[in-house]
């Protein structure tokens, strides 16, 4: 089985991971594997190659494995966002894969949510009052 984990955060692609085979037929001959290993491999290289971005990227590509971590790898915003439209692309045709092949493929999407006022979510559900201290 083919896993792919996608990371988001703020609506943005800024992880993924791709691991294992999809042993759809054999070794040489698996199209799914194929498939999902050339999108990988050529998200990766376009971050690399077009966008230039080789020496910030943290990434990894072996037999069976690709990972690549946006957020970790020092880019500027513009950086980030020229990759987001690789990235997207990627995640696009692997959703679709994973749908088509769900014997095989199994894609993950886990949202970073980021905390800008540390437990809002908590006063928000009990219906807590917005305490100020500077306020009489």
């Amino acid at each position: 089985m083919i896993k792919i984990k996608i990371q988001r955060q703020k609506n943005k692609i800024t992880y993924f991971e791709i691991k294992g085979h999809a042993n759809f037929s054999e070794y040489g001959e698996d199209v799914i594997c194929a498939a999902v290993s050339s999108v990988g491999q050529m998200t990766v290289n376009g971050l690399i190659e077009t966008l230039k971005l080789k020496k910030k990227l943290k990434f990894t590509e072996e037999d069976g494995y690709i990972f690549c971590d946006l957020k970790n790898s020092g880019l500027t915003d513009d950086e980030l966002e020229n990759a987001d439209i690789l990235v997207e692309s990627m995640y696009s045709y692997l959703k679709d894969v994973a749908k088509s092949y769900k014997n095989f493929v199994k894609l993950r999407e886990i949202k970073k949510w980021v905390m800008i006022y540390p437990f809002l979510w908590l006063r928000k559900a009990f219906k807590m009052p917005a305490v100020n201290s500077f306020r009489k």
